[in-house]
């Protein structure tokens, strides 16, 4: 696809298959290649190291190749093919972001099925009744303002009418939708276009096993004419599982994650223990886009004002730190609804949503200065 020389002995460049292109690293000194993905690149404490003569070797800085890499994307982007699934991938991740869960019980409603958790819309009606939707988001105030002129009062919550055969496979088009568009940008829509480059390009889309099925399967499926079907929109919801959970954690929360970050101590909970804070609960998680990596997550409440979570990795690597993040008991009280869907509410899956969606900003943060034109 394209290829960057940084120096006599080192060329990097993008090679396509079937699926997502690879990074490959070409040593012209030793002629060999050596393959991998783009998100390689994303962590920033790495660094190249290739073979020269018999004994030698020379060391590249990430940022040295960062730059070099910015400067094949830029040739990459200007691909007509890349372009149109690009644009392609934009409305798809639109409909998937956007996929309403529905119940048809109260009881359901009340206690949601895990694999119903993962959606900013959640539907119910009794029967053939009118469908009713849940936004399951914190919106801001324009947000909420406008939720308030399509909402109405019902069981088991206030919600948007919809018919009965209305349930839309994907809420992005219905007038509501487009309207807190238009209202957030910033929230809904300007980060569709860096995600889409970024899945397509094979950064970062936490599979499992350093695999990249969503990217794949966006390149297996987007050159169709029917790309915005609903068998393809299933097979791609099936295959970036990972990739859109994150995703809705991040934008459901997004009031609240924008103004929190992580820090790293070499003691969670002694940094809890001197900011006042005294432990409520400890339970595993999962962080996918570290590898898979397991972490133990202890709450912490404090007497009046906040709660913060120390996040210890289970195996930790050499120089490894704590995570410590801290929220206001406002913003945790809107999580903890947000994440409710309108029913039990959940710390537990309610923090896990919320360390997603800061790892999902920082990701998205690193990322994006890699994708010219955002």
């Amino acid at each position: 696809m394209a290829e960057e020389v940084l120096d006599e002995d080192l060329t990097l460049l993008l090679a396509r298959g079937e699926g997502v292109p690879r990074l490959g690293i070409y040593n012209t000194n030793t002629d060999k290649k050596k393959y991998t993905y783009l998100s390689w690149v994303e962590g920033a404490e790495r660094s190249l190291k290739i073979k020269i003569g018999k004994a030698g070797s020379k060391e590249y800085p990430m940022e040295n190749i960062r730059e070099a890499i910015l400067r094949l994307l830029e040739r990459v982007e200007r691909d007509f093919t890349v372009k149109m699934l690009t644009w392609h991938g934009v409305q798809v991740l639109g409909d998937l972001l956007h996929m309403p869960k529905a119940a048809r019980s109260e009881a359901d409603c009340n206690l949601i099925a895990d694999n119903k958790r993962d959606t900013l819309w959640f539907a119910y009606t009794p029967k053939d009744d009118d469908w009713r939707v849940r936004p399951c988001f914190i919106p801001s105030a324009a947000e909420t303002s406008i939720l308030s002129t399509h909402m109405v009062e019902g069981e088991p919550w206030p919600g948007l009418p919809l018919a009965p055969s209305g349930l839309p496979l994907s809420m992005r088009n219905a007038a509501v939708a487009k309207e807190l568009f238009l209202a957030a940008p910033e929230r809904w829509s300007e980060c569709l276009l860096p995600l889409s480059k970024a899945l397509l390009l094979g950064f970062s889309d936490w599979s499992s096993g350093g695999e990249h099925r969503f990217g794949d399967a966006l390149w297996k499926y987007l050159p169709s004419k029917e790309f915005r079907s609903e068998e393809v929109l299933s097979a791609l919801a099936s295959a970036g599982k990972p990739f859109l959970s994150k995703m809705v954690a991040y934008l459901r929360l997004w009031p609240v994650v924008e103004k929190t970050g992580i820090e790293h101590v070499v003691d969670s909970q002694k940094t809890a223990e001197e900011q006042g804070f005294k432990k409520r609960e400890r339970f595993e998680m999962i962080a996918p886009h570290l590898g898979d990596k397991r972490f133990k997550v202890t709450r912490y409440q404090d007497d009046a004002n906040a709660t913060a979570f120390g996040i210890i990795p289970e195996n930790r690597l050499p120089g490894e730190q704590d995570r410590f993040l801290r929220v206001e008991n406002r913003d945790w009280e809107a999580c903890l609804d947000a994440c409710s869907l309108g029913g039990q509410q959940d710390p537990q899956f309610t923090c896990n949503s919320l360390i997603w969606g800061v790892e999902t900003k920082i990701w998205y943060n690193t990322i994006r200065p890699c994708l010219k034109g955002q």
